[in-house]
């Protein structure tokens, strides 16, 4: 068997560690379950922790998903776009290790919590090197799988769920998937901010949660969580959208919360709400564009080792299906967005999210609001 290829990073100045658990809501039934096999609400989360920086550790490393994912993943590409089935697989990602971690006793360092949500039919590991990337700015990232609208979802005792029906579009079944989805957020959120549990996932790490301080970013319909979380969840600060349609309340009711939405060159082709959102927003607000992208490109995907390393003959493809603009360019122009706008949401500072055009090569503002930039 083949050597796995290590994915590279983190960029940023803190070590990272990774804890990975799966949550059981006991208050409530899922209701895409199937109706013979009833259960209770699961959600599966990878939480991305941020050491101190001075921390010494030996390093561990995981696969960059589990090979039953990494295999459904990967026949979907191949089915949907006709790239290698074999792309999700054979890498792996470097943490910390918590149990060799060394670092000089002190006070612990309290870090804000960012949850991030995918696309239907995807998975939160699609998302894995952007999480563990943006946790080592300072930030715990919680990524989590939404049962039943995850393309899978392999959970620790065994038990695999896949997507109940992906392709159905009927806008009451989306509004029900997003309705749970909303939900997933606000109990992990619960969860995290409950000392009996925060305290034994979080040990060793010396790290804690900021529970003033509480963003949410999500990918295609994990930006409609963003935006549902937003309305519904007070905890919620703020929200960035990469390329997400907008359904559910705020569409036609808004928030009062800052919101970005960062779009393709083509995102008015084939996303819907916008327009109508965007009216109703009350909060400071920013559309911006990242030329050079698909839908497709705010996955993980352009940074692999394992697309990067297609043969030639794939070249057209990838650009077509992930977009010209370079994987590694575009993974810094997402950490910056994000970082840009946790500056403004959680400290403030509007200048930076007002510059947005300096964030990196094909980076735009469409259209902006309330943000009073001068």
């Amino acid at each position: 068997m083949a050597a796995a290829t290590i994915i590279p990073g983190p960029p940023g100045p803190y070590p990272v560690a990774l804890r990975v658990k799966a949550f059981e809501d006991a208050a409530r039934w899922d209701p895409h379950a199937p109706q013979d096999q009833p259960e209770k609400r699961r959600v599966m989360v990878s939480v991305h922790v941020p050491l101190k920086k001075e921390v010494k550790c030996s390093v561990e490393t995981v696969p960059y998903m589990p090979h039953t994912t990494a295999v459904a993943l990967g026949q979907g590409a191949a089915t949907l776009f006709g790239l290698p089935d074999t792309i999700f697989s054979g890498m792996e990602l470097e943490f910390c290790n918590i149990d060799t971690a060394c670092a000089e006793p002190g006070k612990g360092e309290k870090h804000p919590l960012f949850l991030f949500s995918h696309g239907r039919a995807s998975s939160r590991l699609a998302h894995g090197v952007l999480a563990r990337s943006f946790a080592s700015y300072g930030y715990i990232v919680v990524t989590l799988d939404h049962t039943y609208d995850a393309a899978i979802v392999e959970f620790p005792d065994g038990s695999i769920r896949f997507a109940e029906n992906a392709t159905n579009n009927d806008m009451a079944y989306v509004e029900s998937l997003l309705e749970s989805r909303q939900k997933d957020v606000s109990f992990i959120i619960d969860q995290l901010l409950d000392p009996s549990v925060a305290t034994p996932l979080l040990a060793g790490t010396q790290a804690s949660i900021k529970p003033e301080k509480i963003f949410v970013a999500g990918h295609s319909f994990g930006g409609a969580t963003v935006a549902s979380s937003l309305y519904a969840d007070d905890r919620v600060l703020g929200g960035l959208n990469f390329d997400g349609q907008m359904v559910g309340p705020v569409q036609t009711k808004g928030t009062d919360k800052p919101l970005v939405l960062v779009s393709t060159p083509t995102t008015f082709d084939y996303i819907s709400g916008w327009n109508e959102t965007w009216a109703n927003l009350r909060g400071p607000s920013l559309m911006s564009i990242v030329n050079g992208t698909t839908h497709m490109s705010f996955f993980d995907a352009p940074q692999l080792p394992a697309v990067k390393a297609l043969p030639a003959e794939y070249s057209g493809l990838i650009k077509q299906v992930l977009g010209t603009i370079d994987g590694d360019v575009l993974a810094k122009i997402e950490i910056e967005l994000l970082r840009r706008t946790l500056d403004f949401v959680l400290e403030g500072k509007r200048e930076a999210l007002c510059n947005i055009g300096n964030v990196g090569p094909g980076v735009g503002q469409l259209r902006v609001k309330n943000l009073k930039c001068t």
